[in-house]
């Protein structure tokens, strides 16, 4: 089949459930949970575990949630990723690449669109996990399932694989401009949230670079928005489990902030790329509660950069 592409981008993210129901969404977290790279419990411990404690329960908790945020057109991570590959295969159709979405999880899966490539005789792939900081269990999870999917299809495409791009000036000029936006509107606040997903220690300590990186992350943009040390900090969201995470854990510090005089705040988080359950649900609307009940009085969370048209051009300038 003849076409008139010159090279294909596959953009993946985390994934979502496919629907707004206890089934999809204990199918989602059973493919979630079950990766080793996410979990790296012994199967004979974790996988009791999760059959017995977590798929039978958490499910129920995780509907109630996403209700929440869940838009006309589905899950927000599946529906603005959508519209970020429809406006890059729009405003680049001149340049001859034909930009696809995957999810590590559920669907559109990695497999199919490698085989749609493979149909369209596209063998020049770029694959990019819209992970800014690269970790173990997001990043190198996406690469592993490239692997196996090209192994199991017996394709050897010329492909090249973008493991990180925080450190990229672009990423952190539209992050910048995203907070800018918001100050300009509402004012700047007593302080700026850098809150990014969290990750177990022992993670960290087995050499995944991911916990540096955050901070370097904060650091570049705090650099570009000529803040002092006093006006952000850094801190993680997300734990999961008994074990110790990444700290310090955003949760805690919002109830602390108002005690120490401290109740107009921003917060964002640049370990994402498109908003989720995590950004829209636990930040925006657990985590605000959180802050006005422990005494705070102005709590806004700045969005993901999603499908604007700084997005399109990052992801346009890393691909080239």
């Amino acid at each position: 089949m003849k076409n008139n592409y010159i090279k294909g981008v596959l953009i993946v993210n985390t994934g979502s459930p496919a629907s707004l129901s206890t089934k999809a969404i204990r199918l989602y977290l059973k493919e979630f949970l079950s990766d080793k790279r996410v979990i790296t419990l012994p199967r004979i411990f974790w996988l009791p575990i999760l059959y017995l404690f977590i798929l039978p329960f958490r499910p129920q908790k995780k509907v109630k949630d996403y209700k929440k945020i869940w838009m006309a057109d589905g899950s927000p991570l599946i529906a603005l990723s959508k519209k970020l590959i429809k406006k890059l295969n729009y405003y680049y159709k001149d340049n001859k690449i034909n930009y696809r979405l995957a999810m590590r999880y559920g669907y559109p899966n990695i497999k199919d669109q490698l085989i749609f490539f493979r149909q369209q005789n596209i063998s020049n792939l770029i694959i990019l996990p819209l992970f800014p900081q690269f970790s173990y269990s997001t990043t190198e999870s996406v690469i592993d399932e490239v692997k196996k999917s090209l192994k199991e299809l017996n394709w050897m495409p010329n492909y090249k694989i973008i493991k990180e791009y925080y450190k990229e000036n672009l990423f952190i000029n539209s992050i910048c401009n995203k907070i800018k936006d918001e100050w300009k509107t509402n004012g700047k606040k007593e302080l700026l949230i850098f809150s990014y997903h969290g990750l177990p220690i022992k993670y960290v300590n087995r050499g995944d670079t991911y916990y540096q990186a955050c901070f370097n992350t904060s650091e570049l943009i705090a650099k570009n928005l000529s803040l002092d040390k006093k006006d952000y900090i850094t801190s993680f969201h997300s734990k999961f489990g008994y074990g110790e995470w990444t700290k310090p854990y955003t949760e805690d510090l919002l109830s602390e902030l108002p005690k120490n005089g401290i109740k107009s705040i921003n917060i964002i988080s640049p370990t994402f790329s498109i908003d989720c359950l995590e950004t829209l649900e636990e930040i925006a609307i657990q985590f605000k509660n959180d802050f006005i009940e422990s005494g705070g009085k102005y709590f806004k969370y700045i969005n993901c950069l999603n499908d604007s048209n700084e997005h399109v051009k990052l992801i346009q300038k890393l691909v080239n």
